[in-house]
């Protein structure tokens, strides 16, 4: 009897501290938007290239987004237990982290829109520091 209850209690203190399940650790990546700016990151260099260019661009972009997303994934489940992927997906899917997450897109476009300015006051400090 004492064996059974043992064994019980590690099978669910294994279970408890281990690796989340890599299917639910996709859906908090994709629910997260960590995905998608990969993809911004990818647009915003691609807006410096010539029209001709940027779908070649994307295309050539679309395995190492990919190679990042499995990276990111492969990490999420080894540092998160599976009671922590559950609960993170169940905060994405509230109100309140919708909201939050198109509170940051929407900051993220004005950032980008900003950007260059923010580049060229950058490059003042650094032509201060180089002369």
């Amino acid at each position: 009897m004492r064996k059974t209850i043992v064994l019980t209690l590690l099978l669910f203190a294994t279970n408890s501290f281990g690796q989340a399940n890599k299917v639910d650790v996709v859906k908090l990546v994709e629910l997260s938007g960590e995905v998608n700016e990969f993809y911004n990151i990818a647009d915003e260099i691609s807006k410096q290239l010539s029209a001709n260019n940027r779908e070649s661009f994307k295309k050539d972009m679309e395995p190492l987004i990919t190679k990042q997303k499995k990276n990111l994934v492969a990490y999420y489940a080894q540092n998160l237990s599976q009671s922590e992927v559950e609960n993170l997906i169940e905060f994405y899917q509230t109100p309140l982290a919708k909201k939050f997450m198109m509170i940051k897109q929407n900051y993220a476009t004005v950032l980008s829109n900003k950007s260059e300015d923010f580049k060229s006051e950058i490059q003042g400090i650094i032509m201060k520091y180089m002369m």
